[in-house]
């Protein structure tokens, strides 16, 4: 192949032509799907571009594939004018199209194009009219209007890395907006505070604070309004920049195609790939991640799944084999399913290979489901291939998909392995720009976990945890036992001691599960996600980093990698819990003359998992303390018989509970009053009127 000596020309010429090829793929696509070339205006269309492809690889010096171009146009002419079969001549569209990607992709030489060269070809007064027209054709209609071709809609070509600096604006103005809703909360509770010190003031200073108190109120409701335009503008301009980037799904279709057919003819095999994906779009960048793992698979189910013909003859199948590759995307996720009606997965095979290779025991595969058994197939270097194929996994196992999907924040599982051929599921993030995910506490690091692998999250007392095979477990819904891991030890941080009601998050990627033990679930957040910079330490199961709206850094967590960790068998030794060592309960005295407060307090202490008993005032409190044993109190202060302050008194001098910690809750906020508590002994002081469940949680942690 001869190129031009301008390495410009070339550069535009392979841009220009390589999206000629995937309008011209979309046509061929569409005639594949009808099995005719009915559609006049498809065919002028597809006649004028590769006239313009076979005019530009003139001028760019591409030889072979103006040869093709011109070949294939023929090819398409003899067709209208009652020759060649529809069928055929789709065939030596897509093998056409397929060469072409391979002249601009690398070297090949000039003679693969001779099939598509036009030998002694006819040439009329019509075709030689105009240099600009197209052989044997009339002016290209207009196409009727119409939801796929909107009235005066125009293209304007961009370069990728112009698309790339619009995402990165609309991920850093996400999160500028995220910390403009956290200070206008935090400018709406000074206004809070400030109305609370008028009402406590009199005189001229109260008239004085009455006045800012209005001025300073209608400057927090105008930034409330800011607030609400600029969210609007944020969530339109972010919904434009992913509209910009998105492309067309079905625009990969005849490259799998071509995948699908030189892996069957490399092997001997018949097979046809069907493509139901409708109108989906996904970002350029999650498309072109998913080509890598997308390519694996077929070459895979045509490899692996896909039986010789006379095989499938003998069975009673087509010798024809079918795979498919489906679509739909509900809500922010792209779902895609690739199956084959050949040999399907042998979950019993998968597991005597794993077996044989010290994967998993004996006794661990007998009792692990079909879907599990088959799961095993993602672990590294596993193959039930009796040599390396170099046509299929090109030499790699399926774990490459796994981790290709992972960078990409997306997963693949395996459906229940049957006789009557495979099917793996992937999903994937239809955009890049944000990402959703749930935020949870461990100690003092606030880590994400997207929201696509989690489950569910609930409460569970440590005295239900059980050892199923050596490893923490508690039961989940259905009574299959779910693992436990604390993620602070999965991640390294040091372990907590346990609340005697634990909170666990569980998670899911196809047939793995586990249950990850956290201190606090914060709340869902829809945020950007970015990767770690390339001189920090790669640390396993975290992905990167998000910024929070309040300027907290959440770490972003890669659960495939995570579950993988957590399935090591030397992590679940380090993290096995015997019924026998359930965290004791801490006690918690409650004391308030209210029996509003009173239960309220009670009823956040013990859904925290605390032991809770109660006391209407401070002479009940006393007597309670000298017949039982408490690891807190929490009490009112204004109290008949015996308040707070005197409770809190009593306490610390009395030499067997002066060590015993005290959180008052009181409606009491003026200065003096918080100095008197403390000078009572009192380690915490929460004010009723600023109430927050959190605040008193994060006190009673600290303090026992």
């Amino acid at each position: 192949m001869s190129l031009s000596d301008n390495d410009d020309i070339w550069a535009l010429f392979c841009d220009e032509a390589t999206e000629a090829l995937e309008d011209l793929s979309r046509i061929v696509e569409g005639f594949a799907a009808s099995e005719t070339l009915g559609d006049a205006w498809a065919v002028e269309r597809a006649l004028r571009i590769l006239h313009n492809i076979k005019g530009a690889a003139r001028v760019a010096g591409s030889e072979g594939v103006e040869v093709v171009a011109h070949g294939l146009e023929e090819a398409l002419d003899v067709h209208r004018k009652g020759g060649t079969p529809a069928t055929e001549v789709i065939t030596r569209l897509r093998d056409g199209i397929g060469l072409i990607s391979r002249f601009l992709g690398g070297d090949v030489p000039l003679e693969a194009a001779r099939a598509f060269e036009v030998v002694a070809e006819p040439v009329t007064s019509e075709r030689t009219a105009s240099s600009d027209a197209v052989p044997g054709a009339t002016p290209v209609p207009a196409k009727p209007s119409g939801p796929s071709s909107p009235a005066g809609a125009t293209t304007v070509r961009v370069e990728a890395s112009r698309l790339d600096d619009l995402m990165h604006f609309a991920e850093e103005i996400l999160v500028a907006q995220g910390r403009r809703h956290v200070r206008h909360a935090e400018l709406d509770q000074c206004l809070l505070e400030l109305s609370q010190i008028e009402r406590m003031a009199s005189g001229e200073l109260r008239s004085a604070l009455g006045e800012v108190t209005r001025r300073l109120d209608a400057v927090v409701e105008a930034n409330r309004q800011d607030v609400l335009r600029s969210g609007h503008l944020v969530r339109d301009w972010s919904a434009a920049v992913k509209r910009a980037r998105m492309l067309p799904l079905a625009g990969a279709a005849a490259q799998w195609r071509r995948t699908v057919a030189e892996t069957a003819h490399a092997l001997g095999r018949e097979a046809r790939l069907v493509v139901e994906v409708g109108d989906i779009e996904v970002d350029r960048q999650i498309l072109e991640g998913l080509r890598d793992p997308l390519m694996h698979l077929l070459r895979n189910a045509v490899d692996h799944g896909i039986e010789p013909p006379e095989v499938r003859e003998r069975q009673g199948k087509p010798r024809m084999g079918t795979i498919r590759v489906r679509a739909r995307a509900p809500g922010m996720m792209v779902e895609l399913e690739v199956s084959d009606d050949g040999r399907g997965l042998h979950a019993a095979e998968i597991g005597r290979r794993a077996v044989e290779r010290g994967i998993v025991s004996p006794d661990r595969l007998a009792r692990m489901s079909g879907t599990e058994t088959a799961d095993i197939v993602f672990f590294a270097g596993f193959s039930t291939a009796a040599s390396v194929s170099h046509v299929s996994g090109r030499g790699m196992g399926l774990d490459i998909v796994k981790q290709r999907l992972s960078e990409l924040g997306g997963h693949v599982r395996i459906a229940e392995p049957t006789m009557g051929g495979g099917t793996f599921r992937l999903e994937v993030p239809a955009t890049v720009v944000s990402t959703k995910a749930l935020l949870v506490r461990t100690a003092r690091t606030i880590y994400a976990l997207p929201t696509a692998y989690v489950a569910r999250a609930f409460r569970v007392a440590s005295s239900e945890v059980q050892v199923v095979d050596g490893v923490a477990a508690v039961p989940d819904a259905g009574g299959e036992p779910l693992r436990l891991r604390w993620l602070s030890a999965l991640m390294q941080e040091p372990r907590q001691t346990d609340p005697s009601k634990l909170l666990v998050v569980a998670l899911s990627d196809g047939a793995a599960r586990l249950g990850v033990v956290v201190d606090e679930v914060l709340g869902e957040v829809e945020s950007v996600a970015k990767g770690l910079p390339w001189n920090v330490p790669r640390i396993p199961g975290v992905a990167g980093a998000m910024i929070l709206g309040s300027g907290a850094l959440a770490v972003v967590l890669d659960v495939p990698r995570l579950l993988d960790v957590a399935r090591s068998r030397k992590g679940e030794r380090t993290e096995t819990v015997h019924a026998a060592e359930a965290v004791k309960k801490r006690r918690i005295l409650v004391v308030d003359d209210s029996l509003t407060s009173r239960t309220l307090e009670r009823n956040i202490l013990d859904a925290a998992g605390y032991e809770v008993e109660t006391a209407n005032d401070g002479e009940a409190a006393w007597q309670a303390l000298q017949g039982g044993a408490f690891d807190l109190v929490v009490s009112d202060v204004q109290m008949p018989r015996l308040d707070g302050m005197e409770l809190t008194q009593r306490i610390r001098a009395h030499p067997k509970l002066k060590s015993l910690p005290v959180i008052l809750v009181t409606s009491l906020d003026r200065p003096a009053d918080l100095a008197q508590g403390s000078a009572a002994g009192a380690d915490e002081y929460i004010v009723k009127g600023r109430f927050d469940q959190r605040k008193l949680l994060e006190a009673v942690a600290r303090l026992i």
